[in-house]
């Protein structure tokens, strides 16, 4: 049975999808949400979500998060979200080498915790690219 999951962002609504499933990556490790689940809230970590409609997967990556799901409805509110195969690897391989910089630059832990965020977030899209489409 399918059931509607809305991606979103602080841009607004990412995607719609319908979906047999969804596994995300949350703190306790991954959790499958299936229809018909109960009400639960879920803190999401930095990684691949996974939704599965008729057979076809699709990946998001993800970079924290929550779910909220009720009513056959789930809600992925996120930092940032983008479907795997939009992945553009010579940006994000940019992004990364300039956040390193950053990093060995920045004049105050709020810039270093900047910069280490959109480290990681690069590393996210870098590491769900060579998994899920073989690309590096």
């Amino acid at each position: 049975m399918l059931f509607k999951a809305d991606f979103i962002t602080y841009r607004g609504i990412y995607e719609t999808i319908e979906t047999e499933k969804l596994n995300l990556p949350t703190s306790e490790g991954r959790r499958t949400i299936l229809s018909n689940h109960m009400p639960i809230i879920l803190p999401l970590e930095m990684g691949v979500i996974e939704t599965s409609n008729n057979g076809k997967l699709s990946h998001f990556a993800v970079n924290n998060g929550v779910l909220y799901f009720k009513n056959n409805e789930a809600e992925i509110v996120a930092d940032s979200i983008l479907d795997v195969e939009d992945i553009d690897v010579p940006r994000a391989i940019k992004d990364k080498e300039r956040a390193e910089k950053g990093i060995s630059s920045a004049q105050n832990e709020v810039e270093l915790s900047r910069f280490v965020f959109k480290k990681e977030v690069a590393e996210n899209f870098l590491s769900a690219a060579k998994k899920y489409l073989n690309k590096e």
